[in-house]
């Protein structure tokens, strides 16, 4: 009835159908912004009309109001409010809508929200700067030099955690008191100038006007709060903090951030305050305080505990500081620890073993509940409210938020809070010294060797972690049988005697894993296979959190567990690793171990695969680590994969070729080599290129330098007992697998019409995937300046004509080809390499666009990466905004999705199936979680048909639809 009634009230004043249904919809949902829809029309129109599926990113947001303000020069307010009202009931509707639809959770929605902020803070300080240079001059330092400002974001704007209704928290500071503004009014000190500054950025957010206002801003946790001065200079703040700082304000600056102004100023800052931060002495004494922190806020701040999202128990602040004061624990010894966002820190806890798996998953299933329902309740009402409301409402919100009614979403809200209350009490320190007794008849079945018994008392843990079988309760009882047959293994008699605890502890671990049973396999071989069990026995005693931290990685990824009991003498790289590797570290470390050399009983080409293989092996088993603990995103995981590759290559080069220095020889990297995005297992697609004139005395230079190459392909791709090693394909070389392994620059110029000064038109030999395939051409290894000069005549074949409409319908054959001979996809099972919609889609798109519009991208450098192609099409017009976001968008979750299923399940294949008992844990590590409405596993199908989707549109559009049946070029692409 309340849609009928928003439909009729609305219907008047908004004439397109999709813009109606975008207000209908917010106003059913969110009564609140009713009556904002029907008075400024405007904002579901132009919502409707940009659209509202991809997230905003920052800079674009920064670039939006940029351009607001500058169209209003004497007065920002009312250009701020208009695009931060349509802004907010935007990113509102993206809360409201199902994923399939463009929805996002509230993880994603409250960064973009963030993003708002600091975009229209920093409108509001360009504004202010503007206007105090006006009135008052330039402000400048003793040195000369302009003296700058920075805005700090603290609280869940710091963490890009913000709500729609909340108050920004922000801290001003300048650099410098010395110096002074010279201007029309006279002389001014330069705190003076920044006060007034400060003064107008904060009247311009949150000063009422007919268009409303921008943010609250509450500036009351700068030094000395609330009577404090409004800004302080560097120099303050730190003596300020230094000599007053107290508890809460460490835990304040967890998460501050600078949003505007001189970002390097911020930066600077807070570097200088991180020892009053970060401290290295352990303190666990802190979850007392932070306990009673948030006890005297609920008692002194709360109106009705019962109904308080924020403050009550079991609230979003208790699991907040959940985090924090682990953060502020551990931090001061571990500097991954230190992020702010609080979802990405408690995944830094877990992959640490400062916290199980069980525990993440209850705070940040309970941190997202509670998100969700404050979002609810604050743009439903408009109110700055952290309490549930009450009749109607109640129910409205409830089905708002998926549950079929109040008394649903209430035992479900009981239900997270209860385990949040839970879990912070657990911090605190108890005064019992007992071991726990949980574990006793269990320790006693395997001390006793009793297989039966032990079996019988899992059987009820085994199912409640969803293991109903008795041959998974028989294989749990085995594993844990074997970890305690010896007296010194993990689980042993004499080990529990001299280490009292760590068989609990590790018991405790076990229950908590992601996947209990795959981690005792895992733990019960690599305890096997290693040659001093005795040594990580007692490392694990001394380190508890290291124990957890291989239980919760074992437990979560089996391509891990894999890596560890094929190699074990690498368990101390994932007990004990503190720091990710970098591509640069990864190159020297490769080249390094490379010039050992070999004993003298060894033959020195064994030798050298033999550590080309134990390289390889090391260092994607720390890249791996540092993807699952969060330090590493897509493109760090691709880059340093690349790097290891290249160093490879570049190793592999010299020795073929007998010398440090190679010249007359180079390896080219292609297709997701050449992009620098190869994932977990990918194959090396490489070209070799040669010059004839470089060939040793009197050897046939074709002859001489394919040994070379095939020494090449010896080295890298030979089998050794150290691990595996790359699979090199060379079929993107001219005329593919008919051609000849090695090439010159001559022979390549002529196959693609480049050779002498005016070739005939369209004297390429090369089909049109092979033109795109050379976008990605990249300099690996070998001489540095014959690559370069390959890579040149490279981009001159892919770019130096346009494609013709037959190219395109050409592609559109390809595509459909590969669809039906090559692609895995099936009902139910997406192939996410090949599949409709896929990694291939985008990437040809990306490609075929980027020599289509090759006059405008002249004056960017070339790229053949597909992200930052895809950005500069964009940048240019040649990409509309929305299908470069969706392309984007898409592109970055399929990458991720394709290194997730690689970590979790350890398989090679791009398949995602949807009744594989991987989904659930897969789509967890996808960041995905539990909604009322659907669980992470369905929001991961979900996100995925979703994005393929709108993929597969924009493909159709560029290449204008696949024809299934048509002939096409012989020469087939090799994919």
């Amino acid at each position: 009835m309340r849609a009928a009634g928003v439909r009729m009230d609305l219907a008047a004043s908004i004439e397109d159908p999709v813009a109606l249904e975008v207000g209908v919809l917010l106003g059913t949902c969110f009564p609140a912004t009713a009556g904002g829809i029907r008075a400024n029309p405007s904002d579901v129109a132009q919502i409707a009309k940009e659209g509202w599926r991809a997230a905003r990113s920052r800079d674009r947001l920064i670039a939006d109001v940029a351009r607001a303000v500058s169209a209003a020069p004497d007065d920002a307010k009312p250009a701020l409010r208009k695009l931060a009202r349509r802004e907010k009931l935007r990113i509102a509707l993206r809360e409201v809508l199902p994923r399939a639809l463009g929805g996002a959770d509230v993880d994603v929605t409250a960064r973009e929200l963030s993003y708002l902020a600091d975009a229209t803070i920093q409108g509001a300080l360009d504004d202010a700067m503007a206007w105090a240079r006006r009135r008052f001059g330039e402000a400048k330092r003793a040195d000369g030099r302009d003296s700058t400002f920075v805005v700090i974001g603290m609280g869940k704007l710091g963490g890009e955690e913000l709500n729609a209704g909340s108050d920004v928290d922000l801290i001003y500071f300048y650099d410098t008191d010395d110096g002074e503004v010279v201007g029309p009014e006279g002389s001014l000190s330069l705190h003076d100038f920044w006060v007034r500054v400060a003064r107008r950025v904060t009247e311009t957010l949150e000063l009422p006007t007919e268009d409303g206002l921008v943010w609250r801003v509450d500036l009351r946790l700068r030094p000395e709060g609330g009577s404090g001065p409004l800004v302080n200079s560097l120099a303050a703040a730190e003596r300020y903090y230094e000599s007053f700082g107290r508890l809460w304000e460490r835990a304040a600056l967890l998460r501050a951030r600078p949003v505007s102004g001189d970002l390097e100023l911020g930066s600077t800052l807070l570097s200088n305050l991180a020892p009053f931060v970060w401290r290295r002495r352990i303190d666990p004494t802190i979850a007392v305080e932070m306990t009673s922190l948030v006890r005297r806020a609920r008692a002194e701040l709360s109106e009705d505990e019962s109904r308080d999202l924020k403050l009550g128990r079991g609230g979003i602040r208790e699991a907040e500081f959940f985090v924090q004061t682990l953060q502020l624990v551990w931090g001061g010894r571990d500097e991954s620890l230190r992020v702010r966002p609080t979802l990405a820190a408690l995944g830094r806890l877990e992959t640490k073993g400062l916290c199980t798996t069980r525990e993440a998953s209850d705070i940040s299933d309970a941190y997202l509940a509670l998100r969700r329902a404050e979002h609810a309740a604050q743009v439903g009402s408009g109110l700055q409210t952290h309490l549930l409301p009450r009749g109607k409402d109640l129910v409205r919100l409830s089905r708002a938020l998926g549950f079929p009614n109040e008394d649903a979403f209430l035992t479900d809200l009981a239900r997270h809070k209860r385990r949040v209350e839970t879990r912070m009490l657990s911090l605190l320190p108890t005064d019992s010294t007992l071991a726990d007794e949980t574990w006793a008849p269990i320790l006693g079945a395997i001390e006793r060797g009793d297989e039966a018994t032990l079996q019988h008392l899992v059987a009820p843990l085994c199912t409640s972690w969803g293991y109903e079988g008795d041959d998974e309760h028989h294989a749990f009882a085995k594993h844990l049988l074997e970890l305690g047959r010896h007296p010194d293994a993990l689980l042993g008699l004499r080990t529990r005697d001299a280490f009292p605890g760590l068989s609990e502890t590790l018991l405790d671990a076990l229950a908590d894993a992601p996947d209990p049973l795959q981690c005792a396999r895992y733990l019960r071989f690599f305890f096997a296979r290693v040659r001093q069990p005795a040594v990580y026995v007692r490392l694990a005693f001394a380190d508890p959190a290291a124990l957890r931290r291989l239980v919760a990685i074992v437990g979560s990824s089996a391509f891990v567990g894999d890596s560890l009991c094929n190699n074990p003498e690498l368990g101390d790289v994932i007990l004990f690793t503190r720091s990710s590797p970098s591509p640069k570290g990864i190159e020297k470390d490769v080249r390094s171990l490379a010039m050992a050399g070999a004993r003298p009983d060894e033959d020195p080409d064994e030798a050298l695969v033999g550590t080309l293989r134990a390289a390889k092996t090391r260092f994607t088993l720390e890249v791996a680590l540092a993807d699952l603990s969060g330090d590493f995103g897509v493109r760090e995981v691709n880059r340093a994969l690349t790097a290891l590759a290249d160093a490879s290559l570049e190793v592999a080069t010299e020795r073929a070729l007998g010398s440090s220095r190679v010249r007359g020889f180079a390896v080219i990297a292609m297709g997701k080599l050449g992009g620098r995005e190869i994932s977990y297992g990918s194959d090396l697609d490489v070209l070799f290129v040669y010059d004839p004139s470089a060939a040793k005395d009197d050897a046939d230079p074709g002859a001489w330098f394919t040994r070379a190459a095939r020494k090449v392909i010896r080295y890298i791709s030979t089998f050794h007992g150290a691990g595996p090693g790359y699979e090199l394909d060379t079929r993107l070389r001219p005329s593919g697998n008919q051609g000849l392994l090695v090439t010159t620059l001559e022979a390549f110029s002529r196959y693609h019409g480049l050779a002498g000064e005016n070739p005939p038109p369209r004297a390429s030999r090369a089909a049109v995937w092979e033109r795109m395939a050379l976008t990605r051409a990249r300099f690996a290894a070998g001489d540095p300046e014959l690559g370069a000069k390959f890579v040149a005549i490279a981009r001159e074949a892919a770019f130096g004509e346009p494609p013709t409409e037959e190219d395109a319908h050409e592609l559109a054959r390809i595509r459909a080809r590969v669809a039906r001979e090559a692609s895995e996809e099936r009902p139910g099972v997406y192939d996410i390499k090949l599949g409709r919609g896929a990694l291939f889609e985008i990437e040809l798109v990306a490609q075929f666009l980027s020599i289509a519009h090759a006059g405008a991208l002249a004056s960017r450098e070339r790229t053949s990466e597909t992200l930052v192609a895809l950005e500069a099409l964009r940048d240019v017009g040649a990409l509309p905004p929305d299908r470069a976001a969706t392309l984007i968008e898409a592109y970055g979750f399929l990458r991720r999705l394709e290194l997730r299923v690689r970590i979790v399940r350890a398989d090679g294949a791009h398949l995602l199936d949807e009744r594989s008992s991987f989904l659930q844990p897969l789509a967890r590590r996808m960041g995905l979680r539990d909604h009322p409405t659907r669980s992470a596993g369905e929001a991961l199908k979900e996100t995925y048909r979703a994005l393929t989707s709108r993929v597969r549109s924009i493909f159709d559009e560029t290449f204008g639809g696949c024809t299934e049946n048509a002939p096409m070029d012989s020469r087939r692409p090799p994919v």
